[in-house]
């Protein structure tokens, strides 16, 4: 397995946590005041971890145009359409929809970026898609529903909202990966992106009729989650994916970060106290089968 696999796949495992903890403050805040503050929290939290790295501040002005744009896109507006269609539809849903950003990034990736896009890379593909859809849609048994299954109609609202997710998760990329290429710092290109896309979303306010209880303190077991999420989604993660694409194509990258609907299983498991029917494993093995071809 080589360097970016390894932290494609860490970054996977690390934004499944992500999207369990946003669950919560998500319905708690609304999908738009919570992408606001889990900014603030994971700004704080790259600052902190580029002190500890202690390196010089290396990013040039000239690369900040994309990085900001990149996060505008990717984090700003794709975030928010994510958690839109998490309240709607439930984290496990929501995988599924936003897995597509894989093969949507790899198709920017060639008509953009001129990537190679080879018939076994999109044979990995398309069966990593069909896993994932699989593992997600037959992810849980049909009685006895549970919290994270039920869904808010209208139904395209949510489906909707989950593929503009996954189309600004997929830009997102696209715009950064020139940038990353050069050997942008990780951490640093975090920061900057996160704090474009809460500047973006807070700036949101000014154009809101009804204002959010900015100040409303919320009770601990929805803070922790707040904090958990912007760890694992827009920092350790982020940095995660980053690093990832130094080195690995989009297509490559975007395949193996998208196996984390599947990853998200046994978590689902464990809270649902069901054990997922025979469909999510098979589309589990599928998923694996994508990963082992694109690691190869």
């Amino acid at each position: 397995m080589d360097s970016a696999a390894f932290f494609a796949l860490a970054a996977s495992f690390s934004w499944v946590l992500s999207q369990l903890f946003g669950h919560k403050p998500a319905l708690y805040y609304g999908s738009l005041h919570f992408n606001r503050l889990r900014m603030i929290v994971a700004s704080f939290l790259l600052v902190v971890m580029i002190m500890l790295n202690g390196n010089s501040w290396e990013l040039a002005p000239s690369e900040w145009k994309w990085i900001i744009i990149s996060g505008i896109v990717g984090i700003g507006l794709g975030d928010l359409f994510l958690f839109i269609a998490m309240e709607r539809l439930g984290p496990r849903r929501t995988g599924v929809l936003f897995a597509i950003n894989a093969p949507l990034a790899a198709f920017l990736a060639w008509l953009t970026l001129k990537e190679e896009l080879t018939f076994l890379i999109i044979f990995a593909i398309v069966i990593g898609f069909l896993g994932i859809a699989l593992a997600v849609v037959y992810g849980s048994p049909k009685t006895n529903i549970h919290d994270w299954e039920v869904t808010k109609p209208p139904l395209w609202l949510g489906v909707s909202a989950g593929l503009l997710a996954a189309l600004g998760q997929a830009a997102g990329v696209l715009f950064l990966r020139p940038v990353m290429e050069q050997g942008a710092d990780p951490l640093q290109t975090s920061l900057i992106r996160v704090v474009a896309a809460g500047v973006f979303l807070w700036a949101m306010l000014i154009f809101e009729k009804d204002k959010p209880k900015i100040w409303k303190i919320p009770p601990l077991s929805v803070s922790w989650h707040v904090v958990a999420n912007g760890f694992f989604g827009l920092s350790f993660g982020l940095a995660l994916f980053l690093k990832a694409l130094e080195t690995g194509q989009v297509a490559k990258v975007s395949m193996l970060v998208a196996i984390s609907p599947v990853l998200m299983l046994p978590f689902v498991w464990f809270q649902t106290k069901k054990m997922p029917v025979l469909g999510a494993w098979l589309g589990a093995i599928l998923v694996v089968f994508s990963s082992w071809i694109i690691i190869l």
